[in-house]
């Protein structure tokens, strides 16, 4: 049985109009959230160029980052790179104290730049968005020679704008 025009209730089922309404509005929105609609074609193709491009920064934040961590541990090379960041760092014990062991940070280094590379596989796939941030993050951790660490942080701006990329495509 079919509602009279300008009624305010369903004569079926008794509910009324704005509130299913209101339903079906916040149906519509969840599932906006959770894949990507066909019509999104022509920003899915610069979203696509970001994520790469995001991807190889991360990787390349990776790789200084343990080309960084390999050069610091050279005989007499090692204390002279981690010199110039006591220059930048402010005054205190214990930072101070950390930059001073010079093998430590170089282990730091090498770590964070071996997860930012394997963390950025996850860009390059377009599987996993938290997991692709983590790359970044470990980019800037990696420090690469101060290089790695804006090229990471530019992936991070990059994924961060294209997050839409990593939902499935709607059904």
């Amino acid at each position: 049985m079919a509602s009279p025009v300008g009624a305010d209730k369903c004569v079926a089922c008794g509910r009324s109009f704005g509130t299913l309404l209101a339903a079906s509005a916040e149906i519509n929105a969840a599932k906006s959230d959770q894949c990507e609609h066909w019509s999104e074609t022509p920003a899915h193709e610069v979203r696509t160029a970001k994520i790469g491009m995001a991807a190889i920064l991360i990787l390349l934040a990776g790789s200084l980052g343990i080309t960084h961590a390999l050069l610091s541990v050279l005989p007499n090379v090692g204390s002279d790179i981690l010199s110039k960041y006591e220059d930048l760092v402010p005054p205190g014990k214990v930072l101070n104290g950390i930059l001073g062991d010079y093998v430590l940070v170089a282990a730091m280094m090498f770590l964070t730049g071996v997860l930012a590379i394997a963390c950025s596989m996850f860009a390059f796939m377009r599987t996993n968005f938290w997991g692709a941030m983590a790359g970044g993050v470990l980019g800037i951790l990696a420090i690469g020679f101060l290089f790695g660490a804006f090229f990471a942080l530019v992936g991070i701006i990059l994924l961060a704008t294209s997050k839409r990329e990593f939902l499935a495509e709607c059904a």
